[in-house]
């Protein structure tokens, strides 16, 4: 976990401003790079690779840009126009899809053993569950900065 208390006392549009690049557009290359990884890993090694891997991460792609699109457009540019409580509605909507991407998560993480590749893995499937873990330590970080500082400083306003 990132030490996220610098942003507890900044302004507001700074968390938004920082989000986009540091998650939105991280997470985007990301999926994109576990996609590709992962379909090739599947096909080599198709009966041993975990068939449920790159469904679930392209369902976890698909749920993540759709919800990050939705804060870039709707939500953000709210908070950054000073909406305060105003925002509770569309909030509580990405607090409830945080709390499905965390769902997801724990499903990948059961699939990969906890991101523990076998004792013969190639490198790229190595690589692949390190990218991952990266990538869910990074959206773990990421739902807590939003849900525990940027909402709650939001709606307390």
């Amino acid at each position: 976990m990132t030490d996220l208390s610098i942003w507890q006392n900044a302004p507001l549009n700074n968390i938004t401003a920082h989000i986009v690049p540091r998650y939105h557009d991280t997470h985007r290359s990301q999926m994109a790079e576990m996609l590709e990884l992962g379909e090739k890993v599947a096909e080599v090694h198709a009966g041993s690779f975990p068939e449920d891997f790159v469904p679930l991460v392209q369902a976890i792609q698909n749920e993540l840009l759709s919800h990050m699109m939705k804060e870039e457009r709707i939500l953000f540019p709210m908070i950054d126009q000073g909406a305060g409580s105003g925002a509770a509605m569309p909030i509580r909507m990405m607090m409830h899809e945080h709390d499905d991407h965390q769902g997801a998560i724990a499903q990948l993480r059961s699939l990969t053993n906890d991101f523990t590749p076998p004792e013969n893995a190639c490198g790229s499937w190595q690589r692949l569950y390190a990218l991952a873990k990266e990538f869910t330590d990074d959206l773990a970080d990421h739902i807590e900065l939003e849900n525990n500082i940027l909402f709650a400083r939001t709606l307390n306003g």
